[in-house]
């Protein structure tokens, strides 16, 4: 038993807005309200029967009591830390994680900075590999997919990653030979022979009739994108996957037009009431690698 334990997040909003000496950015922080932060200190405070602070018109100072309180309530918390990670890290040791993915996604997106989430769980061995067939946990390996669809994945647990954001794009060398968006049909369209009516969706959404015959089918966006930059045509390629190009200048955007195709990528689960631990540790990291893209669907391609 602890009889004179506090509460714990009091503990902790109370080290936040001491070490900045400042209640506004413990709350900036903590993602809490300026006002909670205040009311757990004044808790902790009332539980002490002691100030910690002494509230100044243009800010605050620790009081001597608040100062050596601090000191041990930061190793305290420390400890409480070094725990939980020593903990994690036996949880899974030995353990690994099997994803499969969509090509395009381990190509553009997971591959490049998979070396993060494996820094950050040493322990933990992924088997990371691709296919777009249709997952069937019962009969498979595999702890997580990623794949894209047109409406809500069955039979499945499944998190929304983002919506498919298409951009128009090709080589400068074409771009400077195009001056109006009617100029796409005096140029061969790269097409994705799995989305036969994708230059269909697009060209009624953005009120441009094709009328152009000249057409080279390609089965992965990876083939688009090695052809587009290589002049050979026009493309609708995903936003996340031609980052680095538009970056590079291999590729362009040569019309500021939005178009969201009817695809959106879920990443797959088995279902079950709840995620595993190295599950759980994988969905927090890639909903950050996603954020950026969700935020550029958002906006369009411009």
């Amino acid at each position: 038993m602890y009889p004179k334990l506090p509460p714990l997040n009091a503990l902790r909003t109370f080290e936040s807005a001491a070490r900045h000496v400042s209640f506004s950015l413990a709350a900036k922080e903590l993602f809490v309200t300026h006002g909670a932060v205040s009311k757990q200190v004044k808790g902790l405070e009332t539980y002490l029967g002691l100030s910690l602070f002494i509230r100044q018109h243009k800010g605050l100072r620790l009081t001597d009591e608040g100062i050596r309180y601090l000191t041990h309530i930061q190793s305290a918390l420390q400890t409480i830390n070094d725990a939980t990670v020593d903990i994690q890290s036996q949880l899974l040791r030995a353990q690994s994680l099997a994803i499969n993915v969509l090509p395009s996604l381990s190509i553009s997106c997971l591959i490049p900075c998979l070396e993060n989430f494996k820094s950050s769980h040493p322990n933990l061995y992924v088997d990371l590999s691709i296919g777009d067939f249709p997952i069937d946990f019962s009969q498979s390996h595999y702890d997580i997919a990623i794949r894209s669809a047109t409406s809500a994945p069955q039979g499945v647990n499944f998190i929304k990653l983002m919506d498919e954001d298409l951009c128009l794009v090709c080589s400068p060398q074409l771009a400077s030979e195009m001056s109006t968006l009617a100029d796409i049909n005096e140029m061969t369209l790269l097409k994705h022979t799995l989305r036969p009516n994708m230059w269909h969706e697009w060209s009624q959404a953005v009120g441009v009739v094709l009328s152009t015959d000249k057409k080279f089918g390609m089965a992965h966006f990876y083939m688009l994108s090695q052809a587009a930059v290589s002049s050979m045509g026009v493309a609708l390629i995903p936003r996340f996957f031609i980052e680095q190009q538009l970056k590079e200048g291999s590729l362009v955007i040569p019309f500021s037009l939005s178009f969201t195709s009817p695809y959106c990528y879920y990443l797959l689960t088995p279902k079950s009431s709840n995620y595993s631990f190295k599950v759980q540790l994988f969905i927090n990291w890639i909903l950050d690698v996603f954020a950026p893209y969700r935020k550029i669907s958002a906006e369009g391609c411009v």
